[in-house]
């Protein structure tokens, strides 16, 4: 449970998750150079058995070539989370990219999105 500092409105756990968001949006460059992000871009999903949401993020990035613009989607994403991605009037497109690739590694897992054409990854029916 989140502990409300006296006399403070905002949540510890969101200022402490705020500041974390802003630290992961500066290893975008880094990021983007290691190739992490060409990963999302080459593996196919079995959208079967996957998180559809998850799918539906890594589409629109595959499709765009991994430009993200304010109209991405926003479905693999807390409400708190797409309060931080929408600043203001600013869409933050690298600190989109860097929750995805989060929520994507996350997701393997906890197997809730699988690859296809895969022997580690794949969905296996029980």
């Amino acid at each position: 449970m989140a502990t409300k500092h006296s006399g403070n409105s905002q949540n510890y756990d969101e200022i402490e998750y705020a500041i974390y968001c802003d630290g992961l949006e500066k290893q975008y460059n880094q990021a983007k150079d290691e190739g992490m992000f060409e990963v999302l871009k080459v593996l196919e999903l079995d959208k079967t058995h996957s998180d559809h949401n998850v799918v539906q993020a890594v589409d629109y990035f595959k499709e765009n070539n991994g430009v993200i613009k304010n109209d991405a989607p926003m479905g693999f994403l807390t409400e708190y989370e797409k309060n931080i991605v929408n600043k203001g009037e600013t869409f933050r497109s690298e600190l989109y990219c860097m929750l995805l690739s989060s929520k994507f590694a996350e997701s393997i897992e906890d197997r809730t999105i699988f690859m296809q054409h895969s022997f580690k990854y794949a969905f296996e029916s029980q």
